[in-house]
């Protein structure tokens, strides 16, 4: 699957980057990019990072999304559904500097993922994990992949999404966990 979105969001328009489903992807971490895409609109965040990327090379692993300057590096480091444990402690020790966010597709696997970080890194709190409300991840999960031209129409901050997505309206306050 492919997903090549017309954005209206925060009052500014573009055509979304292609979003590629990856043959290890689910549709579901698809679905999870896309909102954190939206979710980090306002900061042009890129989808598909490469591995040799000078950004991200101390860090040795690949985000999900990423936000980075040239002259400032990584700012924000953006993580989408089960990654794994050793990744997330990797990842959180060598980026200290910049902002660290895992978008989580229910508030169960957000409080699980923030107890492994409490076990094992010192500072844990500075890494945000958010969550979608019960129920809310299959309708979105449902209305993204309908279309592959999908259109969006609204707003989308770190504290939700308030929008209509291929004609089904969403009005998701994030949970932080």
């Amino acid at each position: 699957m492919k997903i090549k979105a017309d954005l209206n969001v925060n009052g500014n328009s573009r055509i979304s980057p292609l979003l590629v489903l990856k043959p290890e992807e689910t549709i579901e971490h698809l679905a999870l990019r896309f909102a954190a895409l939206l979710i980090f609109f306002n900061e042009n965040p890129v989808l598909d990072v490469r591995a040799d990327d000078p950004m991200i090379s101390n860090v040795s692993f690949m985000p999900d999304l990423l936000v980075s300057d040239p002259v400032d590096g990584i700012l924000i480091w953006i993580e989408c559904g089960n990654t794994a444990s050793n990744k997330l402690i990797k990842v959180a020790r060598r980026t200290k500097n910049c902002r660290f966010v895992i978008l989580k597709s229910n508030v169960e696997e957000g409080i699980k993922t923030r107890e492994i970080l409490k076990k094992n890194i010192r500072g844990y709190e500075r890494i945000e994990i958010l969550a979608f409300p019960e129920g809310e991840f299959e309708k979105w999960t449902e209305a993204v992949t309908q279309t592959e031209s999908p259109y969006v129409f609204g707003e989308a901050s770190i504290k939700g999404l308030n929008l209509v997505l291929n004609q089904t309206p969403f009005d998701i306050q994030l949970i932080p966990c």
